[in-house]
């Protein structure tokens, strides 16, 4: 319930902020990109890590506010598990609501705080052993800092802690990301 009040909580300050940038003269603004993601897993077996490349879809609908729809593909985690070899993986889409902190005279600088919810799903291969996955929801939350080249070209760094609900075997992870971005 905790969790659902904080989610809840957040999206409605986030569209009451809406109504502020809305007063400002900005551009909408679509925009995609490419990230890559290191990603430290607490579970219950282990403490997997995962090289990820991510694709995020937004939009800027003021200096201040943007949402974006994101999915992550993570490569194969190896481990020898007992006598068996255990190969997991993950992959993740979902959106995230970010709100902007514009610094110095161009605003080419910005600070961000990020909120989100995910569908993740954990694939499990085990020598010897039928395949199975294990999926659910993760709560995201995390901040960050972004630089524009120009009008078009952004990058982006951003850590994120992501609480995982009813995945089986998997706790709590941490993001740890840096991407790029085109805005049309």
């Amino acid at each position: 319930m905790k969790k659902i009040t904080f989610f809840l909580t957040t999206t409605a300050l986030s569209c009451l902020f809406a109504n502020f940038a809305a007063a400002d003269s900005y551009k909408y603004s679509p925009y995609i990109g490419v990230d890559y993601l290191y990603n430290h897993t607490s579970a219950s077996y282990a403490s997997p890590d995962y090289n990820a490349l991510g694709l995020h879809i937004g939009s800027d609908y003021s200096k201040y506010f943007a949402t974006e729809l994101f999915f992550n593909q993570s490569d194969n985690n190896k481990r020898n598990f007992n006598e068996h070899k255990l190969k997991t993986s993950y992959h993740s889409f979902g959106l995230d609501i970010l709100a902007f902190l514009p610094l110095g005279c161009e605003q080419r600088f910005s600070l961000f705080a990020t909120t989100g919810i995910g569908q993740y799903a954990y694939r499990h291969k085990i020598t010897g052993n039928k395949h199975f996955n294990s999926h659910g929801r993760g709560y995201r939350f995390g901040g960050g800092a972004k630089y524009a080249f120009d009008e078009h070209w952004q990058i982006r760094f951003i850590a994120r802690h992501t609480h995982f609900d009813n995945v089986d075997f998997y706790n709590h992870a941490m993001d740890y990301s840096i991407g790029i971005e085109y805005h049309f």
